[in-house]
């Protein structure tokens, strides 16, 4: 068939290629049975606790549930079904197919395989893109650089739907540009479903419509309007995330407040704005100052005829959606993996002009060692700013979610009071609430039975003053709410001072 046209390379090539793909897989297996406790480990333990529900109450993925009674919404609206719609569990449903098909692994093991997996193959599929419009040469620098990219290793092993939504980002422009190129039906409706998928697992996706219609228009201009296909493909990318939205839509309590990811504090557009995603993220963690500076010199290399304006209009997609979800982007960093992929593009075609210049031997040599110096900085430093993420913050709850594991009730109700952080309540294998203070009581009468804490806070005092202590030791303390003298009418006398 003429499409496969697109996978003649060498056989050199496909060795690098898989060579590739083992190496990530490998490099992303570092602490592959670390409990969830590291970096991000709240948002991980909320993704990670809704496979986990799947298998302890139902596969019901049009309900995903995590451990957390408490509101999603800061409190604002009850969730006592503990629903958790932040994403269309995709992510969710592969994880737990895995553990019920294959066993063998943990919850846990399972979620980072399929993590490990999905962006390990990501510089295979990104190779295949960027081959289509740029150098096979500057292609393989972009697949490599991906792989091995230091915030690419650790983001590319963790509980999280979004290596995955990278991954369809890539895989639906792919089949875009092979839509476009070779005009199949078939490989038009594979293009809408790939993007689909990356809509549903993160709605930013729908940033993409920028490059994906561009390379519609590009090749067809006017006459995309006389296209069936083209309609189609409209309604089967952006259908599927219309009707989760209205069905979330109908459960507020189990989605997240994020009215204040657009733009809280008015930060968009401030220096703080600008320092934080230019120079903290994008300079510092992510393309480590060696990458960084190569990622300039590939965006004023311009761009070539076959490669048009996709990789700038790419990257304008990207910023578009720094620019809306200005607040977000700025507090968390996993928040900028949709620029990884583009990003490493400039950086390989930066790379191979320096190595290319056709100057005088010997400034080649030192056009090279420059290149060579610049990757190393990027790898090295990488490292450097990315190896902490890997540790464990606070040991602490990881030894009292075993005890409470082993010595509670399965049904028991626990309070485990950690800044909102589900990562505590997730060791405990319970469900329960994830802040204490003030809140306690309620808990209470709700029918919170143990206060498990380590922090020895005013609150926690308090309880243990007035209730039975079930274990106490150094690292953490458990308390029985539910037997308690009076406790909960004469906390409520002093909530102003907690």
């Amino acid at each position: 068939m003429k499409i496969v046209e697109f996978l003649k390379h060498s056989y050199v090539t496909y060795a690098v290629l898989l060579l590739i793909f083992i190496f990530a897989f490998i490099i992303r297996l570092d602490h592959f049975n670390s409990p969830i406790a590291d970096w991000m480990s709240w948002r991980q333990a909320d993704t990670a606790a809704v496979t986990r529900n799947f298998i302890k109450e139902g596969f019901t993925p049009l309900y995903p549930k995590f451990d957390a009674l408490n509101s999603l919404n800061e409190g604002s609206v009850p969730n006592p079904n503990r629903y958790f719609f932040a994403e269309f569990p995709l992510y969710n449903i592969l994880s737990y197919e895995g553990f019920i098909h294959f066993g063998h692994f943990t919850i846990v093991e399972w979620g980072r395989l399929v993590t490990i997996f999905f962006a390990s193959l990501t510089p295979v599929v990104l190779y295949f893109l960027v081959a289509q419009y740029s150098s096979r040469r500057i292609a393989l620098f972009a697949a490599f650089i991906y792989a091995f990219l230091p915030y690419n290793i650790y983001y590319g092993r963790v509980i999280l739907p979004d290596p995955m939504y990278v991954f369809f980002s890539v895989l639906a422009l792919l089949m875009v540009t092979l839509w476009a190129k070779y005009d199949r039906v078939w490989v038009s409706l594979l293009a809408a479903v790939t993007f689909a998928l990356a809509i549903l697992l993160k709605p930013y996706a729908l940033v993409l419509t920028l490059p994906v219609f561009y390379l519609i228009l590009w090749k067809w201009k006017f006459k995309t309007l006389r296209k069936p296909e083209f309609y189609i493909f409209i309604l089967i990318s952006y259908i599927p995330y219309l009707l989760w939205k209205q069905h979330i839509d109908q459960h507020p309590e189990g989605q997240f407040a994020t009215a204040w990811l657009y733009n809280e504090g008015n930060i968009r557009f401030t220096g703080a704005y600008f320092r934080w995603l230019i120079y903290d993220r994008m300079n510092r963690l992510i393309f480590a100052t060696g990458g960084f500076a190569l990622f300039w010199i590939g965006i004023i290399r311009g761009s070539t005829k076959r490669e048009g304006l996709l990789y700038y209009l790419w990257l304008i997609a990207i910023f578009v959606f720094f620019v809306i979800i200005a607040k977000g982007n700025v507090t968390h960093d996993y928040y900028q993996m949709p620029l990884v992929p583009i990003g490493v593009i400039f950086i390989a075609k930066g790379l191979d002009y320096i190595i290319s210049i056709n100057t005088s031997w010997y400034q080649r040599v030192i056009n090279i060692i420059v290149a060579a110096s610049l990757v190393l900085m990027m790898f090295a430093f990488g490292w450097f700013e990315i190896r902490g993420y890997f540790n464990i913050n606070n040991p602490a709850i990881i030894e009292a979610g075993q005890y409470v594991d082993q010595h509670l009730p399965k049904n028991a109700i626990v309070i485990t009071p950690y800044q909102n952080d589900s990562s505590f309540l997730y060791q405990t294998n319970r469900y329960g609430y994830t802040v204490g203070g003030g809140k306690i009581p309620w808990f209470v009468k709700a029918g919170a039975q143990y206060l498990v804490s380590v922090n020895l806070d005013t609150a926690t005092h308090y309880w243990m003053a007035h209730c039975k202590i079930v274990t106490q030791n150094p690292q953490f303390t458990i308390v029985n709410v539910q037997k308690c003298k009076g406790v909960v009418q004469a906390y409520a006398a002093t909530l102003s001072g907690i």
